[in-house]
């Protein structure tokens, strides 16, 4: 017996209703239009409720008849039965009310009183009609969702290495994710990224072995088409020896094959990306090319963002990231790696002299030979200017040595000639390692270049190796120093609320709010950002008290500021950290408690969770939310979008607001997969009854963008610069003041 939801609720009252009509009525079974009893006062046997669904039959033989019964008076097993038909307004049977009488009653229910109940049970039809309207939409919209979620994790498959702000890996790394995903996106035999220029050639077998004939392709993607590429600037598709003789190309291998153009910041074909598979396969159409082309913009935005466009070398973001990875897996592996920080000696004369398109080429050919003679497993990077990174794999202090040495003396023996003169070149060269003792990569790479300098005070051209000393206490003794101002901040009451507008982007359809943020105030009286005490206080588990001060003075100054004439209370938004989350129960009965002191309704109060805060808490973050919805408090899931889960852990989270990940939202308007990442969150957010918020909106045109896509509201300096709570209450004040003039005018 299934009835939908909300149903069984309505038929009890109903049959309520019924018994008071016509007392003689003992049981009420509800059948669909597909004789399925869908509801019954009682339980009654399966032989009982076949033998009805049988004789309910006849209903179906009169409609056959052109007879216009609505009534049907059946026997079944000894059990009597009055039965009578619901028609919508369409006169199609929606439902059959079947009501047994009290076997002490000899008398069938009396025509009048069937025409009491079928008239008192059209509300009954209504409500079932309702809920079938509600649970097909409810289908609808979960077969939307499930759709856009695909078409979510298709996308976040391509784009899932984040490289403006929440990638954990390094240049290569994120462009070898990307080939090693491309055979799942599109089924092919190979994927082929070639960039020559960076030394990279990265390739994706089907099922991870190489078949005959796949480096002799590979070679031919290489030269030939690579060749064709650099010329026409265009993405090639080619299915048949036909499309490559229009081509001009000489492919005569037998495979099918699309290639787009890999291009840096200036726009300069400098690599190529191929997907090819064997002739007897279906051939690669528009859709397998805007698909590969997508894939080619992604590749091209990781080498702009990681690599250096002078050396073609990684850059200091990607690098640091390498680091980071190292000292993790150092930890867990108890391996010892180091690192070298080198800068080439004199760089500021010889640019004197040979001038800045000397010294580029100069640091150029520098670059080149360390990349030529470091291992595979290494790797080197620009880090600034005449400064360069080498990350040495498996390499302890003295092995290092001896290869940098190695590498010093091989640049000490090139001459440098620039306008037919010849300039003697040497490197300094500094070197930490990588070891169980290491903190951190700031402080890998500070002890690399603390070595190297300490070193150059003694002369040029020299391997120092970074010594034991107090230096690796610095980045310790610092973070304990702002844990101190943290602490004494809690104390002092030295912190200060700051708020950011989140403005609607269609003003008639939603009212603006604001963001609380915090910061420091300095002895001084300047104001310090989060990024230099929040860190301390996350390390050493702060937040949660920091969390509890926000709310308490944000509460008191709503609270005064809600006494004055003319208060405009507009919503606000207040941020709570994972460390809060942890302990859901202790938090809600402090805001609870909050509510009660300054008289501040729970429904201006939106609280922000990010997507990885709920979901490292997911059953606390859940419980917490619904218990705290109960007292009229919203929430918004913050940083949305970051993890192929998203989506699945979306649908089990009570939240009212969704803020699409500013990642995605500040290269909205030159990145079409950013662009298309925004509008699918915006859309499933929608389909899910949530306002939708898009961070990072930097400028007006980003903001029209995300007007036109749909997008809610939007927050960034776009829409206005974080200002002191106290000045936007203010603010709120005036507006409202001068709503009331221009209503009054």
């Amino acid at each position: 017996m299934t009835a939908l939801p909300g149903q069984s609720e309505s038929f009890v009252r109903y049959y309520k209703l019924i018994k008071k009509i016509a007392a003689s009525v003992k049981v009420l079974y509800v059948f669909d239009e597909e004789r399925n009893v869908i509801w019954s006062s009682q339980p009654e046997s399966v032989e009982l409720l076949s033998g009805i669904q049988e004789r309910l039959g006849h209903f179906s033989e009169q409609a056959a008849e052109n007879t216009t019964s609505d009534y049907l008076r059946v026997n079944v097993r000894n059990v009597f039965l009055d039965c009578m038909r619901l028609v919508d307004k369409r006169k199609k049977a929606l439902l059959t009310l079947c009501v047994e009488r009290d076997n002490t009653s000899k008398k069938s229910t009396s025509l009048f009183e069937l025409e009491e109940i079928t008239l008192l049970s059209q509300g009954l039809l209504e409500d079932y009609r309702k809920s079938i309207e509600l649970a097909s939409q409810e289908n609808e919209l979960n077969t939307m969702t499930d759709e856009l979620t695909r078409r979510y994790e298709e996308l976040n498959l391509i784009y899932k290495s984040d490289d403006q702000a929440h990638s954990v890996y390094h240049g290569r790394e994120l462009l070898n994710q990307l080939v090693q995903n491309s055979p799942g996106i599109i089924n092919v035999d190979l994927a082929l990224l070639v960039i020559p220029g960076k030394k990279l050639t990265i390739y994706k077998c089907k099922k991870d072995q190489p078949f005959p004939d796949s480096m002799p392709l590979i070679e031919c993607i290489r030269e030939s088409v690579f060749k064709h590429l650099i010329t026409t600037r265009e993405p090639v598709v080619i299915n048949h020896q036909e499309d490559a003789r229009r081509n001009n190309l000489e492919v005569c291998l037998p495979f099918k094959l699309v290639a787009c153009p890999v291009v840096n910041a200036e726009s300069d074909v400098i690599g190529i990306f191929a997907l090819a598979k064997k002739i007897n396969y279906v051939d690669f159409d528009n859709s397998d090319r805007n698909l590969l082309d997508v894939m080619t913009n992604k590749a091209s935005k990781i080498v702009q963002y990681n690599f250096d466009p002078l050396t073609g070398l990684e850059n200091n973001r990607s690098f640091e990231l390498v680091i980071s990875d190292a000292l993790k897996h150092t930890v867990a592996a108890e391996s010892c790696h180091s690192v070298a920080n080198i800068d080439i000696d004199g760089m500021a004369v010889i640019n004197s002299i040979v001038g800045r398109e000397g010294g580029d080429r100069l640091i150029k050919e520098v670059g080149n030979k360390i990349s030529n003679m470091i291992r595979s497993g290494d790797l080197a990077a620009r880090l600034s200017g005449d400064k360069f990174g080498v990350y040495l794999q498996n390499c302890d202090l003295i092995q290092a040595q001896q290869v940098m040495r190695k590498i010093a003396d091989q640049i000490t023996n090139f001459k440098f000639e620039w306008e037919d003169k010849l300039h003697e070149v040497s490197i300094s060269v500094g070197i930490a390692p990588i070891d169980s003792l290491s903190k951190s990569t700031t402080s890998i790479l500070s002890a690399a270049e603390s070595a190297r300098i300490n070193g150059k005070k003694i002369g040029q051209n020299r391997i120092s190796m970074y010594e034991m000393d107090d230096s690796d206490l610095l980045e310790m003794n610092d973070q304990v120093e702002w844990l101190g101002r943290a602490q004494a901040a809690l104390k002092d009451d030295g912190y200060v609320l700051y708020s950011q507008l989140i403005q609607p982007l269609d003003l008639a359809m939603n009212e603006p709010h604001h963001e609380i943020l915090i910061r420091m105030q300095d002895h001084d009286g300047g104001i310090i950002g989060p990024d230099m005490f929040l860190p301390a206080a996350e390390k050493y588990q702060l937040m949660p008290k920091i969390d509890r001060w926000v709310i308490d003075r944000a509460f008191n100054m709503l609270e005064e500021y809600s006494k004055q004439p003319g208060a405009a209370i507009r919503q606000i938004s207040i941020n709570l950290s994972g460390q809060s989350l942890s302990d859901p129960d202790y938090l809600k009965n402090f805001i609870v408690e909050k509510f009660k002191q300054y008289q501040v309704q729970p429904s201006s109060i939106c609280f922000e969770i990010t997507e990885s805060s709920a979901i490292a808490n997911l059953n606390a973050a859940q419980r917490f939310i619904d218990q705290m919805k109960l007292h009229g408090c919203l929430f918004s899931l913050d940083d949305f979008g970051t993890g192929l889960s998203s989506f699945a852990y979306l649908k089990n989270m009570n939240v009212d607001y969704l803020k699409i990940d500013g990642s995605f939202v500040v290269n909205i308007l030159e990145d079409k997969v950013s662009e298309s990442m925004v509008s699918a969150i915006n859309q499933v957010g929608h389909a899910m009854g949530l306002k939708t918020v898009a961070e990072f909106a930097e400028s007006v045109d980003i903001c029209n963008r995300l007007a036109e896509i749909g997008v809610d509201y939007a927050q960034g300096y776009g829409m206005g610069k974080p200002i002191p709570f106290e000045e936007q209450l203010i603010m709120n004040k005036d507006d409202q003041a001068n709503s009331m003039q221009n209503a009054k005018d």
